[in-house]
């Protein structure tokens, strides 16, 4: 790309601020290859994403989103580190481990070099790639700038959030606080609680709260205690952003807890809790990253705490007892075929899709269920006692606690 065309696209991106990762993305399309930038401690904090091709080759060269400590070192015995932080031309480097060429430039914030930005010949270097990676680093630069001035403007949201969730300020209070700060919160929220799942890279962290801050931006966002909190604008979308939401964080190893939604800054305590026990519950029942929405764990919620004050065991409907006993001297699956059949709304062939088996299969467990514990899987009444006691094992489960006395 020409020299003029690529810089514009870069100062384009910058005004967007999306973040690092967006940037890093954008300037790795221009050069037209992908780029990699790293801290001082040769830590990746961000890769090129823009293409699938570069997501694969990030794969082959650092695996598992790190940078190869030997082939750091290479780099560092070289020289290359200290030719690049020492000036502002890009230096151009060729090692034994790679069989293209790698071009490096510093990273400058005021009067301190913070890092550096190397792109990766994977397709032949043009004449002005090396022009546009240091406007890549002074982009990030400036980006780096702004998120720090933003930074300091959100504390006040920070405060505001952290009293509503602790309990240390009251609704008049708060209401005092952000009128007085004029935050401009959404008049109407859900809040979202973002963690990522361990053993996963804190770039895609990063990658995935500039995904957020551009497709959200009337949503609010702080960091706390290692997590994104978002306050989910519903003023404009009302349900339409959970689903938005789910398409944009897909693939990611992210668990997103859902609370309730709330009018007025008093409500984010409580759909904080929800959002958190909603992300807790998931991840107990065994299911995978994503998004745990607290209106599907209500019920369970609420065991989790009738718990806490009495022995859910007393409670459970006998046949679930009786047919996990056939489950354990048979080997047959008739409390996962009525667990399936339940949360399938009584809907045999879904249910028989839900466990990977043909529906003659479903139909036939399910009537030796009838026969041989004398239930009636039409009746709503009956339904519902086993949905229920379903439900109250597997909390039981959960905490540890003996389903049977």
């Amino acid at each position: 790309m020409e020299f003029r065309q690529g810089k514009a696209r870069i100062m384009d991106a910058l005004l967007d601020h999306g973040g690092l990762q967006h940037l890093v993305d954008v300037g790795a399309e221009v050069i037209g290859n992908p780029v990699f930038v790293c801290d001082l401690a040769a830590r990746v904090m961000a890769m090129s994403h823009a293409t699938e091709e570069d997501r694969a080759f990030w794969d082959e060269f650092f695996p598992g989103g790190r940078m190869d400590p030997d082939n750091a070192a290479d780099v560092g015995r070289a020289g290359i580190y200290e030719r690049v932080f020492s000036n502002d031309t890009p230096v151009v480097g060729k090692f034994d481990f790679y069989p293209g060429r790698f071009v490096g430039a510093r990273i400058r914030l005021r009067n301190d070099v913070v890092g550096m930005a190397t792109l990766v010949e994977r397709e032949p270097l043009g004449e002005c790639d090396g022009d546009l990676l240091v406007v890549l680093c002074q982009a990030i630069v400036l980006e780096m700038t702004w998120q720090d001035m933003q930074v300091r403007s959100s504390s006040a949201l920070l405060d505001v959030v952290t009293a509503a969730i602790e309990g240390t300020a009251s609704g008049e209070e708060l209401d005092l606080m952000t009128h007085g700060d004029r935050l401009g919160l959404p008049s109407r929220s859900r809040v979202l609680v973002i963690a990522l799942e361990s053993g996963h890279s804190g770039v895609v962290f990063s990658f995935s709260q500039g995904l957020l801050a551009r497709r959200f931006p009337t949503s609010p966002t702080i960091v706390r205690h290692g997590r994104l909190v978002m306050l989910l604008d519903l003023s404009r979308y009302e349900e339409v952003p959970l689903r938005d939401l789910e398409a944009c964080l897909a693939n990611l190893p992210l668990r997103v807890g859902v609370g309730g939604a709330f009018d007025s800054i008093g409500g984010i305590k409580e759909s904080y809790r929800q959002a958190r026990a909603a992300m807790v519950l998931s991840q107990r029942a065994g299911l995978p990253a994503g998004l745990a929405n607290y209106d599907d764990w209500r019920l369970d919620d609420l065991l989790m705490q009738v718990a806490e004050l009495t022995d859910l065991s007393h409670y459970i409907d006998p046949v679930t007892e009786r047919m996990a006993g056939h489950d354990r001297r048979e080997g047959t699956q008739l409390i996962k075929t009525v667990d399936a059949y339940l949360r399938c709304a009584n809907n045999a062939q879904a249910a028989a899709r839900l466990l990977g088996i043909h529906k003659n299969t479903m139909y036939a467990r399910l009537e030796r269920i009838q026969q041989l514990f004398d239930v009636d899987l039409e009746s709503g009444e009956t339904c519902q006692s086993l949905a229920l006691s379903l439900r109250m094992r597997r909390v039981l489960a959960w905490r540890g606690d003996p389903v049977t006395k």
